[in-house]
């Protein structure tokens, strides 16, 4: 249910005040050997969720607490330098 209705709810917490920015991220049949992860920023994440095709059972988890995860995406600058040195 919260993975079809995530499109609408991410609108309005954006319309309440949370920053589009915000961290965020998908997980699909978490703790199992098919666990599928999709990190984003709340207003890219609904398009991220079609476009990978995740599907229920899938825990949505939004806030600060995503960049504590250390597969939360590196800033481009690093990013760019980490795939000179590979």
């Amino acid at each position: 249910m919260g993975l079809s209705t995530f499109p609408s709810l991410s609108q309005k917490l954006m319309h309440h005040g949370l920053s589009p920015q915000t961290p965020a991220v998908a997980i699909e049949r978490g703790t199992t050997l098919q666990q599928r992860t999709v990190f984003a920023e709340l207003k890219d994440l609904p398009e991220k969720i079609v476009s990978t095709g995740l599907e229920s059972p899938t825990l949505l988890i939004i806030g600060k607490v995503v960049e504590l995860s250390p597969f939360w995406p590196i800033p481009t600058k690093q990013e760019s330098c980490l795939m000179q040195t590979s």
